[in-house]
């Protein structure tokens, strides 16, 4: 018999950024990504897609530190779902989105880009189409 306890249910809460400037960070996703700007005593937050994203300002000295415990910026990338890719490509262009990768397709039915926010961030944009079935 097993002393293990039933598993923990988790459900998404947020993602935690880090970023020299959390303002021009707000501004970029806000812009770009069409992001709600959240503003609380003393910190600026984000809300994208229902998603929460939490930005954390670091110091100078946090972001020239090279302690193995010490926040850095960014993240590794997180990603965002749209209808129409080439839509949204178009308007990242136009925002002079930093592009890192151009739409490609990544398996049937899924096609991304990939583009370069402050503070390193990357994000991943998908669209998401049903796979054709293809017969030969």
């Amino acid at each position: 018999m097993s002393n293990l306890s039933s598993p923990v249910e988790c459900r998404w809460d947020h993602l935690q950024l880090c970023s020299a400037d959390a303002e021009a960070t707000a501004a970029w996703f806000a812009r770009c990504l069409n992001a709600e700007i959240v503003r609380r005593p003393g910190r600026v937050d984000l809300r994208v897609g229902g998603v929460d994203l939490f930005i954390t300002p670091l110091a100078p000295a946090q972001i020239q530190s090279s302690e193995p415990r010490t926040r850095r910026e960014g993240i590794d990338h997180f990603g965002v779902t749209v209808d129409d890719i080439d839509a949204a490509f178009a308007h990242l262009t136009c925002c002079e989105a930093q592009i890192v990768e151009p739409v490609r397709q990544i398996r049937p039915g899924v096609r991304a880009c990939f583009v370069r926010a402050p503070g390193e961030v990357l994000v991943e944009v998908l669209e998401r189409r049903p796979a054709e079935m293809t017969f030969r």
